[in-house]
């Protein structure tokens, strides 16, 4: 189950964790886990309602697969490109489906919420929302990702002045 720690406080309780996330301006689901399935296509599948419904709701025009395991090779390069604060400029969304990955999510005071994903947990992190990504120590994490663009994005580093 997932985990969220904010202001001191750890979160384990999927309604509370819904509550807290959704007053900084994220969105948390759970959605059934559906069995194992080892290609990506069977994953997207067990889970195209679901999908479907999200992009018709959010404008999702493109749906792919990635997943992180201590086999991947560069697994050290890929993860230092979200380990360190950055945004996008759509939002950034996952459901996982395997294994765990941590999201630190700045807050709407400028702290940071840090959200533990575990199978199950769908977050969506709003375009522009500095956060930064990173493993647990299984190394392992497998999620379905949506995108508003088809050419995906890209992680941007640098801090929005206004």
């Amino acid at each position: 189950m997932a985990k969220l720690e904010f202001r001191g406080k750890t979160y384990t309780g999927e309604d509370e964790i819904r509550a807290t996330l959704a007053a900084a301006g994220i969105l948390f689901e759970r959605w059934p886990l559906r069995g194992a399935a080892s290609a990506d296509e069977q994953v997207l599948s067990l889970y195209k309602p679901e999908v479907d419904r999200l992009m018709q709701e959010r404008g999702y025009v493109a749906v792919d697969m990635v997943a992180l395991r201590p086999s991947t090779p560069g697994l050290a390069e890929i993860s230092a490109r979200y380990d360190k604060e950055h945004h996008h400029v759509d939002d950034e969304v996952r459901f996982t489906v395997e294994g765990e990955g941590v999201f630190e999510i700045e807050g709407p005071d400028g702290g940071f919420l840090k959200f533990t994903a575990t199978p199950g947990d769908l977050i969506v992190i709003p375009a522009y929302r500095r956060h930064l990504f990173y493993l647990t120590s299984a190394s392992t994490i497998r999620c379905i990702r949506l995108f508003q663009d088809r050419g995906g994005w890209e992680a941007l580093y640098e801090k929005i002045v206004n």
